[in-house]
């Protein structure tokens, strides 16, 4: 495994990931550092379109190599829709890609940020770690993550909430750490 994948793994967690290739004792057998990888950046695009198999959009991440990519599987996120003054949910779902497998061990986690106006029930949504702890999602597998939302809005209108969702994405050799930001559609009428 390359210097700056190990180190990318390090400096979010993924140092205990089953998937991230060497253990603690063989890791400083790497040769000299190699060259940073150059990753195309993809275009911007607004909400509701596709990016890297991510539908809902949001706003651009400092670093689009922490993205999820088409590659590497599909997130999707469903729109939180009802009557204002009840609470409504949105499920978000993580499915890796043929041959790659989510981390489980990986510490997850979404950090949301609700527009004025709307509540909801957790600001943060945990999961996985060492321990694989179902924590808050729905499902934690290495073939599905899956969370729900739960919102209220205030009155009726079109709100939404952002954030970052945080997970691990495993192929044989190596895990690859993502910080996904993500948008969140309420419709209350």
């Amino acid at each position: 495994m390359s210097r700056q994948i190990w180190l990318a793994c390090l400096a979010v967690g993924l140092a205990g990931c089953t998937g991230c290739g060497k253990s603690a004792g063989n890791q400083d057998k790497d040769t000299a550092p190699t060259a940073p990888e150059k990753v195309p950046l993809p275009k911007d695009t607004g909400p509701g379109q596709v990016k890297g198999g991510v539908v809902g959009g949001g706003p651009a991440s400092d670093d689009a190599r922490f993205h999820l990519h088409a590659d590497e599987g599909t997130m999707t996120i469903d729109k939180a829709e009802g009557k204002a003054g009840t609470e409504l949910a949105a499920n978000i779902k993580v499915a890796p890609a043929t041959g790659l497998h989510l981390a489980t061990d990986f510490p997850i986690k979404i950090t949301l940020e609700p527009p004025s106006g709307v509540k909801l029930s957790k600001t943060e949504l945990t999961a996985g770690g060492r321990d694989k702890t179902q924590g808050d999602a729905a499902t934690l597998s290495e073939q599905l993550l899956a969370f729900s939302v739960k919102a209220t809005a205030d009155k009726a209108g079109a709100y939404e909430i952002k954030g970052t969702f945080k997970f691990g994405v495993c192929d044989k050799e190596s895990c690859h750490p993502k910080r996904q930001p993500i948008t969140i559609t309420v419709a209350a009428n």
